[in-house]
């Protein structure tokens, strides 16, 4: 039976944990191919470097003109298009696995404790690579979008059919 993917709009980093701790503890299946743990490591390792930095900067064209009208359509739509490039130093360490190794309670734990700190952190910014210093309620709201993008992929195993639990 082919899984669907669910339809989530997070308004904030506590909606963004509760789905992590609730697929964690009551189970899901998958419509993707990462499982919990390779999401949670994604998405730490994008909160983080939101916050902290990657080391490196897309050039400026880039980040004022395609990058910005992406950002800003995500902002609009409440989404991200299904099959958006993941920047390889941003993938899991082990996304060419099947998925289906047991969860690592670390990497969750890694990925509530970065979504607690998005969620009070006050900025700056600067040199965030993909926009030009993007408001830091911006960002946030993008993160929460993102956290939804993926977590869209797992349906709870204790929803019905319908899509419950969205």
């Amino acid at each position: 039976m082919k899984v669907e993917r669910r339809k989530l709009d997070f308004s904030d980093g506590d909606a963004v944990i509760d789905d992590i701790q609730h697929l964690h503890h009551h189970g899901y299946r998958r419509a993707g191919n990462w499982n919990l743990t390779q999401i949670c490591e994604h998405l730490e390792k994008t909160m983080t470097g939101g916050m902290d930095g990657f080391g490196f900067r897309f050039p400026w064209i880039l980040r004022k003109t395609v990058i910005q009208w992406a950002f800003d359509r995500a902002l609009k739509k409440r989404s991200l298009p299904a099959g958006t490039p993941t920047l390889k130093m941003l993938r899991p360490a082990d996304v060419d696995a099947a998925g289906d190794a047991d969860e690592d309670e670390a990497v969750i734990n890694a990925c509530i404790a970065a979504v607690r700190r998005a969620q009070g952190f006050a900025g700056p910014m600067k040199d965030y690579p993909l926009l030009e210093d993007p408001p830091v309620d911006r960002w946030k709201d993008f993160m929460w979008i993102h956290a939804a993008h993926h977590l869209s992929f797992l349906m709870p195993s204790d929803a019905d059919d319908s899509g419950a639990n969205t």
